[in-house]
């Protein structure tokens, strides 16, 4: 299987480098019109590696295909963040609590997740916590008491929002 984690790192940096360059030229758009245009073009034209799984995230109802699968699981992983990545997350999170993933992917899933706690307190949150609900365990519940009872600050307050989500859906 393809190693997707170095092709959506790489792709990431390159998207994020396209993108600043818009913003760096869009200081001198009164002076350089022409420079300021030339970025627009170079990232509206940029035709990534993984452009092809980011229009199957949208297609796609429910991700059957273990190729995908491992792709979403490895960007979800790594997190990347670039212009338009939340909503991409957000996308892939809606869906992929309701397609058939084995027990391999929850794990790695929940993993996701306790860094999601640990560390992302981003528009997405709410989408991490609704998948909780689906892939949630006894040792990942203990992990959301746990922190939510000991934890410091925002790490606390996410832990507690997700086990809310966990305690309240999986039990309806």
């Amino acid at each position: 299987m393809t190693n997707y984690q170095s092709i959506i790192t790489q792709e990431a940096e390159v998207m994020s480098q396209l993108h600043k360059r818009i913003h760096e030229t869009f200081k001198n758009r009164g002076k350089d019109l022409k420079t300021w245009e030339k970025a627009c073009e170079e990232f509206h034209q940029y035709v990534s590696k993984i452009d092809p799984f980011l229009d199957r995230v949208y297609e796609e109802q429910v991700y059957i295909d273990k190729e995908l699968q491992e792709f979403i699981i490895s960007f979800l992983e790594i997190n990347p963040m670039f212009f338009r990545s939340g909503y991409i997350k957000e996308e892939i999170l809606r869906k992929i609590g309701k397609s058939p993933i084995s027990l391999k992917h929850k794990e790695r899933l929940r993993q996701v997740l306790i860094d999601a706690v640990e560390n992302r307190g981003t528009r997405e949150f709410k989408r991490y916590c609704r998948l909780a609900i689906y892939i949630a365990n006894p040792e990942f519940c203990s992990y959301l008491i746990n922190t939510s009872a000991y934890g410091k600050g925002a790490r606390k307050s996410r832990a507690k929002l997700m086990l809310n989500y966990v305690h309240k859906f999986k039990n309806t």
